[in-house]
């Protein structure tokens, strides 16, 4: 009997836990998914600290700053787990390709992780090519030659600064806009200099312009005459200058003092590079020369992320991150691509987060669908793990950049009125831009207005009049 009462309860016990909501039912717990993050992950940050001071120190701290403030991190806000931390380690490129290279080694054998830099595009190229066999994530935050954007060569590159493939875009679509269509090229020799003319080469040239002559020179030249003589000799409606900001000083300086820029009648475009205050911060007659030029700059950073940044940067509990300080300690305002280094440290944080481990392959292929509305702005990757340009079109008056229009896929200028270096009158409507009143006594860039035989026909004529009215005077 007892055997039997005994069998009848396990089996209304059964029937009842059989009945009961899955729920209600102790479920073995699911395995956490461990995280193979070391406790300490080193991160490498490349600038030119000392050759560049016033772009490398900035970039420098701005990368520290979010290092220490990923770090700090708690509760809901932290990014990496609480046992885990980053560990930067600082190196200086020297601005060269060969420094890029000895940053990138040094790295390597100092086993870091993630790295974050650099500037000049041929520099991140220099360390890319040292990284990518090791399987260590690069991410630049100001690189933008269009090269850098062919994996099969730089497999480990990243970068949250546009290609420079879409910077020739905006540029082409410019001078499509003012209707010129014979232009010089000048630039410096390296894939910096040569990615952002080959690309608006070949849209100018396939909209039917024509590139009457391309100068280059090599980076950190001081002599220039030639090439900028040149340029005053064939004397083009405009002239398109691509280089880093210490270049075009040189490069402007001597265009002003030979006449190819006040004289030639051609309208310079500034690219991003150089269309900064920092190119004419230190020489008078460079300002004086880049008055009322044209040109392209990155989409003015704004919002949330940007403001919190800009409030914080001057706080001096950063001025003991790393010395020497510049903006933080000058009190002038901060590099442009500060923000962009300090974001590129929080993309790999997210992307070390997501990956949970140090394994160059697997954070890879996370970084590229890391999101993060940053300091300077929303980033999202595309397919090459690069994010889409942005840029606006401006004009220096003062020491000021006016934005006279922008560029995203398309150009959109803005209806108004806009004077040429050359003294031109031009009005902006319908996206187009029509000269409305020609340079004197200079050569203008306008297309329409006297040409050489008119002109030429109009002075006959006022000499002619000029002696009929002295002969009637003398009778």
């Amino acid at each position: 009997m007892k055997k039997l009462y005994g069998t009848a309860i396990l089996l209304v016990t059964v029937l009842l836990v059989s009945t009961l909501p899955a729920s209600a039912v102790a479920q073995p717990a699911e395995p956490k998914e461990e995280s193979e993050l070391p406790a300490e992950i080193k991160i490498g940050g490349v600038f030119p600290i000392v050759k560049r001071p016033d772009a490398g120190r900035d970039r420098r701290d701005a990368f520290l700053m979010a290092v220490s403030e990923i770090n700090n991190q708690s509760g809901a806000d932290r990014i990496l787990p609480e046992d885990v931390k980053l560990v930067p380690i600082v190196k200086d490129d020297d601005n060269s390709a060969a420094g890029g290279t000895a940053a990138a080694q040094a790295l390597i054998a100092e086993g870091v992780h993630i790295v974050i830099g650099s500037s000049g595009s041929s520099v991140s190229a220099a360390m890319a090519a040292e990284l990518g066999p090791q399987k260590i994530p690069q991410i630049s935050y100001a690189s933008s030659s269009p090269s850098l954007s062919d994996r099969s060569l730089y497999p480990y590159f990243m970068r949250v600064a546009a290609s420079d493939a879409d910077q020739g875009r905006a540029v082409a679509d410019l001078a499509q806009a003012f209707g010129w269509t014979r232009a010089a090229t000048f630039h410096t020799s390296d894939s910096y200099g040569n990615g952002l003319i080959t690309v608006f080469t070949e849209i100018f040239e396939g909209r039917g312009g024509t590139i009457i002559t391309e100068q280059e020179f090599d980076p950190g030249a001081t002599d220039v005459s030639a090439q900028v003589q040149t340029i005053v000799d064939v004397k083009p409606e405009l002239v398109v200058g691509h280089f880093i900001d210490v270049d075009a000083a040189a490069a402007v300086k001597k265009a002003w003092e030979l006449g190819a820029i006040e004289l030639s009648g051609g309208t310079w475009i500034a690219t991003d590079g150089w269309s900064t205050t920092a190119t004419f911060a230190n020489d008078a007659t460079v300002k004086k020369a880049m008055q009322k030029m044209i040109g392209t700059t990155p989409v003015p950073l704004t919002g949330g992320g940007y403001q919190s940044f800009n409030q914080s940067w001057f706080d001096p509990k950063w001025n003991f991150l790393e010395g020497p300080a510049y903006s933080q300690s000058s009190g002038k305002a901060f590099n442009a691509y500060a923000p962009l280094s300090y974001d590129s440290v929080y993309v790999a944080a997210k992307g070390l987060a997501a990956a949970k481990t140090v394994d160059g392959e697997t954070l890879l292929n996370e970084l590229y669908g890391v999101t993060y509305d940053g300091a300077s702005g929303f980033i999202e990757f595309g397919e090459r793990g690069e994010v889409i340009g942005r840029y606006e079109y401006v004009q220096l008056d003062g020491e000021t950049y006016l934005a006279f229009g922008r560029w995203q896929d398309v150009a959109t200028l803005d209806s108004g009125e806009i004077t040429l270096p050359d003294g031109s009158v031009w009005t902006i409507a319908d996206n187009k831009a029509t000269c409305v009143e020609k340079a004197q006594p200079k050569t203008s860039s306008c297309t329409s207005g006297f040409g050489n035989l008119e002109l030429l026909v109009a002075l006959c004529l006022a000499a002619i009049v000029t002696v009929a009215i002295r002969r009637k005077r003398k009778s």
